[in-house]
């Protein structure tokens, strides 16, 4: 199976999963006239999702060997897996209540889940797909989570985090550098640049203690980037990354030195966080 039809055979798997979840929550919570509401609203665009995944995958038999720049490795399946995993539990226990159900809607949906399902649908997009509609569905069901959990007290609209390090990504493609960044905000504060260029103004305007980057990249590609950024923070030597699957030779030739830190396209996410807090570290 290739690392693409993995992904979509998961996240078709996640979706299921939670859109049962969430039905069955919504009987539960049937007297609570909001939390119903709500409840069979997120059902339902799961299930909304589940008709782009189908779509993905008729495409993914017509063109099988369609890339990608991430893979998904174990741990990071399990993390993101576990709070339905659990939800489900509670309530085939009969143990869920309000607030431990609003935690599971929480930290599920804030995982990587959602940015995960975006990159693929917009990877299948450049080749065929409809990755906008992917993205208006996305808006609204995490408007609807948002606006929910906000009405609580105790309710929130994401991670608060204070951050002591700061990572800037650079790739031009939006899709994979905002699956990134939610990779990576765990670890540190996260800042996107489109290209090499944009990364040398973030480096210029502020302190960097890692980056990683993508080659192939209009206007200043990754090597000349890491050139111009190494002559004006030389500690960024050791901080950079190059994130990449570039073939053409020029570039190959240069990425081959042991002195740099390379990673290929694709990766896993649990490789990446690994990485990136090594070099971090040092």
């Amino acid at each position: 199976m290739s690392h693409m039809r993995d992904i979509v055979t998961w996240l078709t798997g996640m979706e299921k999963n939670a859109s049962e979840f969430y039905s069955k929550a919504a009987v539960l919570f049937r007297q609570d006239r909001d939390l119903h509401a709500f409840l069979t609203t997120l059902a339902e665009e799961e299930t909304e999702h589940l008709d782009l995944l189908k779509g993905a995958a008729a495409f993914l038999e017509q063109h099988p060997d369609s890339k990608t720049c991430i893979t998904l490795d174990p741990v990071t399946r399990s993390q993101i897996e576990s709070p339905i995993r659990r939800g489900m539990d509670l309530l085939d226990r009969g143990e869920l209540m309000r607030a431990s159900l609003i935690g599971v809607v929480a930290e599920a949906e804030y995982s990587e889940w959602n940015e995960i399902f975006l990159y693929v649908i917009n990877a299948l997009r450049k080749q065929g797909g409809d990755y906008q509609k992917a993205v208006d569905e996305i808006d609204r069901h995490r408007l609807d989570i948002e606006k929910f959990l906000g009405a609580f007290p105790s309710g929130s609209t994401g991670p608060s985090r204070v951050w002591k390090r700061r990572i800037l990504v650079v790739e031009d493609d939006p899709s994979l550098a905002k699956l990134l960044k939610h990779v990576f905000m765990a670890e540190a504060e996260v800042v996107l640049a489109h290209d090499g260029q944009e990364g040398i103004a973030h480096i210029l305007n502020s302190h960097v203690d890692v980056v990683l980057s993508d080659v192939e990249m209009p206007r200043l590609n990754g090597i000349e980037f890491y050139r111009r950024a190494v002559e004006l923070d030389p500690a960024l030597k050791n901080r950079f990354i190059f994130f990449t699957g570039t073939q053409k030779p020029e570039y190959r030739d240069f990425l081959a030195s042991p002195a740099l830190t390379v990673l290929p396209k694709p990766s896993s996410i649990g490789t990446l966080r690994k990485v990136i807090r090594e070099v971090a570290d040092r």
